[in-house]
């Protein structure tokens, strides 16, 4: 099994802080995928020990729900090999890296969690959040194959760096560029074109996951429970999606695998390898959780 495959039917990942009980608790009626147990920007830096200290805890309660769990780690090397000390110790899903810039880190990652004693299912995603980054999307992605499953954008982080805002407008570039980094090298990319912010307008928060969806972003992150409904949605294939899959496939095979007419539109090799995804989507969401 590929690094990837991990994220098969994964469409949601639900950011919580890590030691609060209270949230994860809560979190546990929400039909996210995946949760993410947060030591880097949910906890102040007087805090990162305890909350460490109770990894082992909040993953055992929230893989009661039946989701995946992982951790986002700290980025400076200090702070970074105790908390992966404690991902492996608590026997995580997956660990989220933030900041990552080159390819010798991801191997470096990698490495670290081998001599931790980490079984090889233990997947990694890396965030991308800087100009330098983008420089080497490709090597970044083609990195440790045997660990990274994914590439994420990180928006906030990545406009500061550039001096510019997390709009859908200034995103979208970027957010291109990663996927078709991401998906070169047999990754699931992660995101969406703009900001994780908004919780109040669900409307405009859609229309972003939407064209995320379109752009070929394979899941995302909800950092508000009320933001994984709409992620579930936008990402899981519709029932007039799978039947339309289905009855392309179908005629596909009646035709031979020549072109065809469908509604209007021509139906080749392309279209139809669409369709089968949809479809193998389809099933693997059902399967998910």
């Amino acid at each position: 099994m590929i690094a990837s495959d991990r994220l098969t039917g994964i469409a949601s990942l639900l950011f919580l802080p890590a030691g609060n009980d209270r949230l994860l608790a809560s979190a546990l009626n929400r039909p996210a995928d995946g949760f993410v147990l947060d030591l880097e920007d949910a906890i102040p830096p007087e805090q990162k020990d305890a909350a460490r200290q109770g990894l082992s805890a909040d993953v055992t309660s929230l893989r009661s729900s039946g989701a995946q769990v992982g951790v986002r780690v700290n980025r400076p090397w200090t702070l970074l090999v105790p908390d992966l000390t404690a991902c492996v110790a608590a026997g995580v899903d997956f660990v989220m890296v933030p900041k990552v810039d080159t390819p010798q880190f991801v191997v470096a990652v990698a490495e670290i969690l081998r001599e931790l004693g980490a079984p090889p299912q233990i997947y990694t995603i890396s965030q991308i959040e800087s100009a330098v980054a983008f420089g080497r999307l490709t090597d970044i992605a083609a990195a440790a194959p045997e660990r990274q499953a994914t590439l994420m954008i990180g928006p906030e982080d990545l406009a500061v760096d550039l001096g510019a805002e997390s709009s859908q407008t200034v995103m979208a570039v970027f957010a291109q560029m990663m996927v078709a980094a991401a998906r070169g090298a047999g990754l699931v990319p992660i995101g969406s074109p703009g900001s994780i912010a908004e919780i109040e307008d669900m409307a405009a928060y859609r229309e972003q996951m939407e064209l995320g969806q379109r752009m070929g972003f394979g899941a995302a992150v909800a950092i508000h429970p009320r933001q994984v409904d709409v992620i579930n949605a936008v990402f899981t294939p519709s029932p007039e999606a799978v039947a339309s899959a289905r009855e392309i496939v179908t005629r596909d095979a009646e035709h031979g695998g020549q072109p065809f007419l469908h509604h209007g539109r021509m139906v080749d090799a392309p279209v139809v390898a669409r369709a089968a995804r949809t479809i193998a989507l389809a099933e693997a969401r059902k399967t998910a959780r």
